[in-house]
Formats: structure tokens, C-alpha cells, sequence
């Protein structure tokens, strides 16, 4: 099975339960930038509840359609350091926060100029993390998938509802569905892979 997805900031969990069902992953990046979606944003779990990091985007002309691969970070905003406060913030109780702490510095040392490099890039870092690899290519044409487009819609609920895993600040708001892959990398760890084969069923050809 192919899987076609708009590259995200730090890919979400259910779009990673689709990813690591497939066999070959087409990234498509020959789309146009829509606003509220997973492209510059994703959600982690905080103490006051859902919580989303946006990346500032340095905007184009309006009324006009801009091509996602064009879009550069505002550089200008600190946000890197603000994300990186609010994910320790976050998650810095959790079980494997601290193991993977210099991994995510590190990752944040060196942001690329375009949001979809920088998007990609976090891809590749999160399936390294947790031991998931796959074959990757990148779409030569618009391809208008009707799963994709679902997948990177940020504004709606989640296509699917995964099975619960303890989060952290669960007692106080309950199992918080379609966070980034971030909250399962940091609950779970190297048991992530375990989770996301269990998901198996979930996902509808």
C-alpha cells in the first residue's frame, strides 16, 4: 500500500498509524499552502489541555494561490525556543522525555529556510526515533489525494480515534486523540512501534 501524505510540523498520530501500515510513503509537495492545517502547526499535550505550536510563516501575497514548497519561516519570531519550552514544559514529567531531550535540541540547531524541508525533516527524525523505515519519495505533480488532504486537515476531528495510552496529564483531561507523534514518542519510547502495529485495524482501504 502506498500512503500519500502533506508533509506536517512533527506528523500527527493518526497520520503516523497510517504511515507505518504502508509500504511506500509519497510525500506531496507540489500542493498549494492552506492555512489551518497540520503544515505549520501541530498540538501536544499541556497542563491546561490541548495545546498547538505554530510556526510563523513569512506570508505572500494575498488572494493569490502560494505553493506549499515556496513558504519560508519567519525566522524573525523566536519561536524554535518557545516550542522547545512548551514540549519541556509539557513533557518533562513523562517517562522518556529526558532520553530524547538532546535528540530534540539538536534537531532544533539547524532550521531549514523553507517549512516543508524543515516539516520533512522532522518526518525523518521521528521515524529514526522510534525504528520505523520506510521507503520515501517525493510526488513530481499535484496528485489531489482525498486521504491526504483528510490527514493534514487540523481543523476537524481526527479521521480515526486510536486506542489509549497514558498520557501525561491524562487524570486531568482524559485521552486527548490526534496529538503530534511527539506525546507518543515521549509516553511510550521504544514501545511506540508496538502501539502503532496494534492499530492495525483502524485503518480503512
Amino acid at each position: 500500500m502506498e500512503l500519500i501524505l502533506h508533509p506536517s510540523y512533527f506528523i500527527d498520530v493518526v497520520s503516523l498509524v497510517h504511515l507505518y501500515h504502508c509500504n511506500q510513503l509519497m510525500l506531496e509537495t507540489h500542493d498549494n499552502y492552506v492555512k489551518q492545517t497540520y503544515r505549520n502547526r501541530c498540538y501536544i499535550a499541556a497542563a491546561n489541555g490541548k495545546l498547538a505550536l505554530n510556526i510563523p510563516i513569512v506570508h505572500q501575497k494575498s488572494g493569490h494561490s502560494v505553493p506549499y514548497n515556496s513558504i519560508e519561516i519567519n525566522q524573525t519570531d523566536d519561536w524554535a525556543t518557545q516550542h522547545l519550552k512548551s514540549i519541556k514544559s509539557a513533557y518533562n514529567s513523562s517517562p522518556f522525555y529526558e532520553y530524547y531531550e538532546a535528540d530534540l535540541h539538536d534537531l532544533f540547531s539547524d532550521i531549514p529556510k523553507l517549512l516543508i524541508d524543515w516539516n520533512i525533516k522532522t518526518l525523518k527524525w521521528t521515524l529514526h526515533l522510534l525504528h520505523i523505515t520506510k521507503s520515501i519519495i517525493s510526488s513530481e505533480e499535484y496528485l489531489d489525494d482525498i486521504r491526504a488532504r483528510q490527514l493534514i486537515t487540523a481543523k476537524q476531528n481526527p479521521i480515526l480515534s486510536t486506542d489509549s495510552y497514558i498520557q501525561v496529564f491524562q487524570e486531568k483531561h482524559g485521552f486527548l486523540n490526534g496529538l503530534s507523534a511527539l506525546d507518543l514518542l515521549f509516553n511510550l519510547g521504544p514501545s511506540a512501534g508496538v502501539y502503532l502495529k496494534e492499530q492495525q485495524y483502524l485503518i480503512k482501504e
